[in-house]
């Protein structure tokens, strides 16, 4: 979907969850489909404009996606230590560049402009969908070879 400059109605998401999305661990796919929510809730809110209105639902969305980040990042990283995930410090790394990149950006959101904030939702797009489809399907076979040894 393209970022435009149009009110998305109130049914449209930048994001629509695909089976093709799941990594078959069923926990971790519902909190991969809570981060989609989240991201569709923060393109909603930078869509309703320049107003204040906008800033404060960017702000709400902004603080929920990244506390929930943080949370989901904790749990996922918590399987892959258990599991003996041998790419995990590669894995960690890049869930820590990702937080700090959005907690840099969310501390200065009211400063971003309409075009630099659909940046930055594109942004979230194409990290999430690359690190959900490729980079946590990497450590998918060691956790559920773990889980069935249990």
């Amino acid at each position: 979907m393209e970022l435009g400059t149009t009110n998305p109605s109130e049914h449209e998401n930048l994001i629509v969850w695909e089976d093709r999305f799941l990594i078959g661990i069923p926990i971790i796919d519902d909190e991969h489909k809570y981060l989609v929510k989240l991201c569709n809730a923060l393109y909603k809110a930078v869509m309703l404009g320049n107003n204040a209105v906008r800033k404060g639902a960017v702000s709400i969305a902004l603080r929920e996606c990244t506390d929930y980040v943080k949370i989901h990042f904790a749990h996922e990283e918590k399987l892959m230590q258990v599991c003996g995930y041998k790419d995990f410090d590669m894995h960690k790394m890049e869930h820590a560049e990702f937080a700090k990149t959005i907690l840099e950006k969310s501390k200065n959101f009211e400063k971003e402009t309409f075009h630099s904030s659909t940046e930055f939702v594109r942004f979230l797009y194409d990290w999430i969908l690359s690190h959900i489809t490729h980079t946590d399907r990497l450590y998918v076979d060691d956790l559920k070879a773990y889980l069935g040894k249990k």
